[in-house]
């Protein structure tokens, strides 16, 4: 008996030092939410009660891979063109390289319920509709554990559409056996209630380990309250010590008037190669391979992969759960890709297709493949640059406001 007292003692100190920290954390998270606006990483992107934190009133969540990382001369990017979140309206950018449609489905189901105007965004890359597709390895290392387990539990979504992204992510996650079982066991408890009970506990003890370590992982990460600091100008690094500036207003910005300005920062970019690449990126990643580049893209194509199936998972789940898309179609850089020879009549038969899908299930489309030879939409062979992120974040905000005042 003293025995027993004893262990119950022991595991009602735990749960109250458990309970305590949590509670801790979970106030650093809340006082430090100005930091968490434009901090995507993953700790934050799979912890739940930061997400709910951030996608408050007057945000967007902008689903994306390796665009949504700044550059110090983007003006335009929307970190600093929305002050580090002293602003009216705030883009809440979530993804990061090698994430694509398949991770968003999931983000998309999990945040759901947190979304408060029931509007998202997805810009898409060409580059993810190859017909070798993702790898087990990167789609791996791109996973959370949380969000697809906040997807599964969303009463919103269907049981054959979780089916559907399960058995999808399944066969991607080969690369990970341990990771495969235990979200093999989310998809048995959920959808076909086969585990048993010393299997339900540990799936329960399991579950709730990871939210605590989700929320504990991103507090110890974050700065005291008060910390996060906006830019000292448009186009500044976040940087220690940076005076804050006033707060924008989004609806008082002249998009057509930032694009001169970020013309000029393109052009200052971009002085030593006619592709409009800047000049970092060409002497590190072109220059010397550049003649061995020429026509090297001739028999490439996008008009066959398994990415337009995730898209159409990803509409799924949007429809599924109420929320209202905006697909952003990005070209690929024209001068560049004439370069490597990849057909232009296959460029068009892939934009064709988003546009098709788009009309299929009636999302909104901002479609800007007609600029693939404007000069600094892209920075570089394939991410936005000084104009791209203006004809976006116009894009965006729009489609933001659109039905706010019906």
């Amino acid at each position: 008996m003293k025995r027993m007292t004893a262990a119950l003692a022991a595991a009602l100190c735990l749960f109250a030092a458990a309970a305590g920290l949590y509670w801790h954390d979970v106030r650093k998270l809340e006082e430090c939410r100005a930091e968490l606006i434009y901090r995507n990483v993953d700790e934050r992107n799979s912890c739940m009660e930061a997400m709910e934190l951030v996608l408050g009133e007057q945000t967007i969540p902008v689903f994306g891979s390796s665009e949504l990382f700044a550059a110090e001369d983007v003006a335009a990017f929307p970190q600093y063109l929305f002050r580090n979140g002293q602003s009216d309206f705030n883009m809440i950018l979530i993804g990061r390289g090698y994430m694509q449609s398949i991770h968003h489905a999931v983000n998309a189901g999990a945040l759901e319920p947190y979304i408060k105007d029931k509007k998202a965004v997805l810009i898409l890359s060409p580059q993810w509709f190859t017909k070798a597709h993702l790898a087990p390895e990167t789609y791996a290392s791109r996973f959370s554990e949380e969000a697809y387990a906040a997807f599964m539990k969303n009463p919103a979504i269907s049981g054959p559409l979780k089916k559907r992204v399960a058995e999808r992510m399944e066969a991607l996650l080969t690369a990970d056996p341990a990771q495969l079982e235990r979200m093999q066991k989310v998809r048995r408890a959920v959808l076909e209630h086969t585990l048993n009970l010393a299997e339900r506990v540990e799936m329960g003890l399991y579950s709730r380990f990871m939210d605590l370590k989700a929320v504990h992982t991103l507090a110890n990460a974050l700065e005291p309250a008060g910390a996060a600091k906006a830019p000292d100008k448009a186009g500044a690094a976040n940087s220690p010590g940076v005076e804050a500036q006033d707060a924008v207003k989004a609806g008082e910005l002249d998009f057509l008037a930032l694009l001169p300005e970020a013309e000029a920062a393109g052009k200052r970019a971009c002085t030593n190669n006619e592709y409009y690449i800047f000049d970092a990126y060409y002497d590190t990643y072109v220059r010397d391979a550049l003649e061995k580049r020429k026509g090297g893209q001739a028999k490439d194509s996008y008009m066959d992969s398994p990415e337009y199936g995730d898209l159409r998972l990803f509409l799924e789940v949007c429809r599924e759960t109420g929320i209202q898309p905006l697909i952003v179609s990005i070209p690929v850089n024209g001068k560049w890709y004439d370069w490597t020879g990849f057909p232009k009549e296959d460029r068009e038969g892939y934009y064709q297709k988003i546009r098709d899908i788009c009309e299929e299930y009636q999302v909104p489309l901002a479609d800007f493949s007609g600029k693939e030879y404007e000069p600094y939409f892209l920075k570089d062979v394939m991410h936005l640059g000084w104009k791209g992120w203006v004809y976006v974040d116009e894009a965006v905000y729009r489609f933001y406001q659109s039905g706010a005042e019906e």
